[in-house]
């Protein structure tokens, strides 16, 4: 039986993104959503005597992906994420000029060696994730499940008492309320949900008080 996952969270970025760093127990490193900070995050996974394998995006705004590029750059990771995004990784340092942000933390996000649609399983050393396709907040969003210790990393599609947004390009609200209702919904109560910004929640605790969604 695998060891419970390690799973550090480094907030970045004024958009206060949470990026996770899963450890594969054994001196590698999966980091999910490095939103921006690439620098911080990698001290942060060297402090933790850890070297980064792989990068996986739940899905790629700018604050989910900003940082993917100098990660890259630095450890020769690869990278995981959904083909119908690429438009947004493209797009991250116009994105930030609209914004106003200062220029050089976040840069244009390459394009995956690996593509996940949803449906299918992936590895991390000896831990084996389920990818659920999540559409809504974004066109392309996926969420990370690891059944043995029922944690899903779920981006921007639920958060504690809310929903990601939907109005940003590409986004559904009905969509979105589909993908938490039909998909995150069917996974057990006390599931942790390790959302893409503020606090966690439990699955059990958004069916039973989630204004957007509650009680379906």
């Amino acid at each position: 039986m695998s060891k419970p996952l390690e799973i550090f969270t480094i907030v970045v970025t004024p958009f206060q993104q949470n990026c996770r760093v899963v450890s594969d127990g054994s001196g590698g490193a999966l980091v999910i959503d490095p939103g921006g900070e690439a620098a911080r995050i990698l001290k942060f996974v060297a402090s933790k005597d850890l070297e980064v394998k792989e990068v996986w995006l739940t899905h790629s705004h700018l604050d989910h992906c900003g940082g993917v590029q100098d990660i890259l750059d630095q450890t020769g990771a690869s990278l995981t994420a959904h083909k119908a995004e690429q438009e947004f990784r493209g797009k991250v340092l116009e994105i930030c000029n609209m914004y106003g942000l200062p220029q050089g933390d976040m840069k244009n996000c390459p394009e995956p060696e690996r593509y996940v649609e949803g449906g299918e399983e992936i590895s991390f050393g000896d831990y084996r994730f389920q990818v659920f396709f999540t559409p809504g907040h974004s066109p392309g969003h996926v969420c990370f499940y690891y059944e043995p210790d029922r944690v899903l990393l779920a981006g921007d599609t639920l958060f504690h008492g809310s929903i990601g947004r939907t109005d940003l390009p590409g986004g559904e609200h009905d969509t979105l309320l589909r993908s938490i209702r039909e998909v995150l919904f069917s996974l057990p109560d006390e599931t942790s949900v390790l959302c893409g910004h503020g606090p966690d929640t439990v699955i059990g605790t958004e069916k039973k008080s989630n204004p957007f969604v509650g009680g379906a």
